[in-house]
């Protein structure tokens, strides 16, 4: 708060001019002379008077400027105050009632959709449930194929187990084969070797009676040797190990391979081959380039 006096000005006046008579002149020290009544003396007077008027008038004049400022100042605050606290009031009654509208939408709004989202919800229960049941088809289906899987898997071990012991037996079998060749070729070389040795003890037989001049029975030796000899040249082709033998339909127009049939043969790819055409009979063969 500012107090304001009247008498301001008058102390001012007081304290920075004692009151004196005109016709005194203060000289050195603040000390008081006394003068004559000299024209140039009142004159220094007159303009010493003068300027303290001015001095006074101005003072004053500065004063009432600063006060008017100040009770302006003063005068500007609380209207500002007030402008303040009426726009925080305008405020916060915008604000309240932006609450409420705010507020009135919101309802308005949820009352509108309540029904809306409603529909919605139910439509996408009835969509869920459309699609669990559409998985819970595909999960059946898959459930059946996998089963189905197994199944056929199954069957495949089985054919499997069966097939290995099919090729088990086939092994087997082929074993036996080769064994019965084995022990058929070993008696065929064996009966030759007992053909052979008959054939020289009757050759040296034959000698002997040649010797002892014997001609028929020379002769009818001769013709037992001979056909001996023809039935061991047709034993001897028949037992001849066959290294190489052909597959394939031996028809025109077919595809044959030779397969080596014996541990002893040759690779057919480091031997010559040469295939020549042969009548039915035996008779006539002609070379094939």
């Amino acid at each position: 708060m500012m107090r304001l006096t009247r008498d301001f000005g008058d102390t001012m006046q007081r304290d920075v001019v004692p009151a004196v008579s005109s016709d005194v002149v203060i000289g050195a020290n603040n000390k008081i002379i006394e003068t004559k009544d000299d024209p140039k003396v009142l004159s220094m007077k007159e303009v010493v008077a003068r300027e303290t008027a001015q001095l006074l008038e101005q003072h004053n004049h500065l004063s009432v400027r600063d006060l008017a400022s100040k009770f302006e100042k003063g005068l500007a605050a609380p209207t500002k105050f007030s402008e303040e606290a009426r726009l925080r009031e305008a405020a916060s009654l915008e604000k309240h009632v932006l609450l409420k509208k705010l507020r009135d939408a919101l309802e308005s709004l949820k009352r509108r959709l309540a029904g809306r989202n409603k529909d919605d919800v139910e439509d996408t229960i009835a969509m869920r449930e459309g699609e669990l049941i559409q998985e819970k088809a595909e999960v059946k289906k898959l459930a059946n194929f996998f089963k189905q899987a197994s199944e056929d898997a199954k069957i495949v071990d089985e054919e499997r187990a069966f097939a290995h012991a099919e090729s088990k037996d086939a092994r087997a079998a082929v074993q036996r084969v080769e064994v019965a060749l084995q022990e058929h070729e070993r008696m065929s070389q064996a009966s030759g070797k007992q053909d052979l040795e008959q054939l020289m003890r009757e050759v040296q037989e034959a000698r002997r009676i040649k010797m002892l001049h014997q001609p028929r029975k020379v002769m009818d030796m001769e013709h037992e040797l001979r056909a001996l000899r023809l039935t061991r040249t047709k034993k001897g082709g028949e037992n001849v190990p066959h290294l190489y033998e052909l597959e394939g339909n031996e028809m025109l127009g077919s595809y044959l391979q030779i397969q080596p049939c014996s541990d002893n043969a040759l690779e057919v790819s480091k031997c010559s081959i040469q295939w020549y055409c042969v009548s039915s009979d035996g008779s006539k063969k002609e070379l094939i380039s």
